[in-house]
C-alpha cells in the first residue's frame, strides 16, 4: 500500500505538470494565431488578390460591370463587399469563397475580425468563417433592426429589437434567441471571451466553444 500511494504522489504531479505545460503551449499557440495579420487583400482591374506566405498570390476574377464597395483583412481571412456579391479568403483552405446577395440587397456595415468577419445588410447578416472558407447566412426580420453589437476575437452578439443573433469562428450556424415581449436588454459583458446579456428577466451566454447559447434565470 506505501508503495503505491509513493508511486501515485510522484504521478499525480507529473499529471499536472504535463497538463500546464500543455495548456500553455496552446494559449500561445491560440495567441499567435489570433493576432497575426497573415492575408493582404487589394483589388486590381478585373480582379481581387489576397497574398499571403502561405498562399502566395491567390485571385478571383470580377465581372465586367462588377465594382469593389470595399476590401478588408485581419488575421486568417479577407473579405471583398462588391456591387452584388460577397467574396471571403481562408489562409487556412488557400481559397476564395463566394456569395451573391439579393437584388436590391443594401450593405450597411461589416465586423472583420482575426478568425471571422459578418456583412450586415438589410435583410441578411452574412458570416465568413476564416477557418473553413464557407460563408453562412442569417435572414433578418421584415421590421427587425438591429440595435447594438457585441464582438470579441472569436464571436460576435447582435441585439435586435426581437432577438439575440450569434455567431461564432469554430461551430455551427448562426444562434438565435428570441426576446420575450416585454424583456429588454439591460447590459451587456464580455468575461473570458464569453458574451454576457443580461435582461430584465435572465441571463444569456454565448461563446465560440458553446454550440448554442446558455441560460440561467
Amino acid at each position: 500500500m506505501a508503495t503505491s500511494r509513493a508511486k501515485h504522489s510522484v504521478i499525480l504531479p507529473l499529471q499536472l505538470l504535463l497538463s500546464t505545460l500543455v495548456w500553455l503551449l496552446w494559449a500561445c499557440f491560440t495567441q499567435a494565431a489570433d493576432y497575426g495579420n497573415e492575408v493582404t487583400v487589394r483589388i486590381e482591374p478585373g480582379r481581387a488578390i489576397a497574398s499571403s506566405l502561405l498562399s502566395g498570390r491567390r485571385e478571383i476574377p470580377l465581372d465586367v460591370q462588377e465594382t469593389v464597395a470595399s476590401s478588408d483583412a485581419s488575421g486568417i481571412n479577407a473579405v471583398v463587399v462588391t456591387s452584388r456579391r460577397l467574396l471571403g479568403f481562408s489562409n487556412r483552405t488557400l481559397a476564395w469563397s463566394k456569395r451573391d446577395r439579393e437584388l436590391y440587397e443594401r450593405v450597411l456595415d461589416r465586423l472583420v475580425l482575426p478568425t471571422f468577419c459578418v456583412v450586415r445588410t438589410d435583410k441578411h447578416l452574412y458570416g465568413f468563417r476564416g477557418t473553413n472558407g464557407i460563408w453562412l447566412d442569417e435572414p433578418l426580420g421584415i421590421q427587425e433592426t438591429i440595435a447594438v453589437t457585441r464582438s470579441t476575437d472569436h464571436g460576435a452578439v447582435f441585439v435586435t429589437n426581437e432577438r439575440l443573433v450569434g455567431f461564432t469562428s469554430l461551430l455551427g450556424d448562426f444562434s438565435s434567441k428570441t426576446l420575450g415581449i416585454h424583456e429588454q436588454v439591460t447590459r451587456l459583458d464580455i468575461e473570458q471571451g464569453l458574451i454576457l446579456v443580461t435582461t430584465n428577466k435572465r441571463i444569456l451566454v454565448f461563446g465560440s466553444r458553446l454550440s448554442g447559447w446558455e441560460e440561467f434565470e
